[in-house]
């Protein structure tokens, strides 16, 4: 039932050895961590935003393994509807990661419609955005950070960006998403006694 992508405490194990073995064939190559799969109308793709523990050879940048493979994935799907994810957001209050822009700018390209990160200990939604995290309301990707599995809450006194729609730092839970044949819905549910939640709907580009 699960279709993971390593997170940086998995890499605190030489090579995330132990997240590889648990997930085994499911976690894709251990020396990547990256593939896709279709689910439905809709492709989606599983990257590994750990660059630097890929080592020199490959990564999230330009011209690496990894950006090259995804590139031509993508040109290679015949899907309507893209769905992205790895564990660094682009953009987030008080955590984004510009190693992983180089995934943005191949998705973007593509006309990718959606791109789940975590790594931020909160929940946010932001509205559609270009590579350079800017509203692109007809082409944009939407970026849901979900960070909300249990560990703990983490307050940023940063100030959200403008393109932040709706934010949560105090609420556990999971990101229902139904992937329709041109469109998707999200629904945010949260754990017992919570009652914060996030329900809308997108269209494929």
């Amino acid at each position: 039932m699960t279709a993971p992508v390593p997170g940086n405490h998995e890499y605190q194990t030489a090579g995330a050895g132990g997240y590889f073995d648990y997930f085994g064939a499911a976690a894709g190559d251990p020396q990547k961590g990256y593939y896709s799969y279709d689910v439905g109308a809709w492709h989606l793709i599983a990257l590994n935003s750990n660059c630097a523990s890929l080592g020199p050879a490959d990564g999230c940048a330009e011209g690496t393994p990894q950006n090259e493979w995804l590139k031509a994935d993508l040109a290679a799907s015949p899907n309507f509807c893209t769905l992205a994810y790895w564990h660094h957001p682009l953009v987030s209050t008080g955590r984004s990661i510009a190693a992983v822009k180089p995934f943005w700018d191949a998705l973007y390209a593509a006309q990718a419609d959606v791109v789940l990160s975590g790594h931020s200990h909160n929940y946010e939604r932001f509205v559609p955005l270009n590579p350079d995290k800017a509203s692109d309301p007809t082409n944009g990707i939407r970026e849901f950070v979900v960070g909300t599995g249990g560990k703990s809450h983490e307050l940023s006194s940063a100030t959200p960006p403008p393109t932040s729609e709706v934010r949560n730092v105090d609420t556990f839970g999971v990101l229902e998403l139904t992937l329709n044949t041109t469109s998707y819905d999200w629904n945010f549910i949260p754990s017992s006694g919570g009652t914060f939640t996030d329900v809308g709907s997108g269209t494929c580009h």
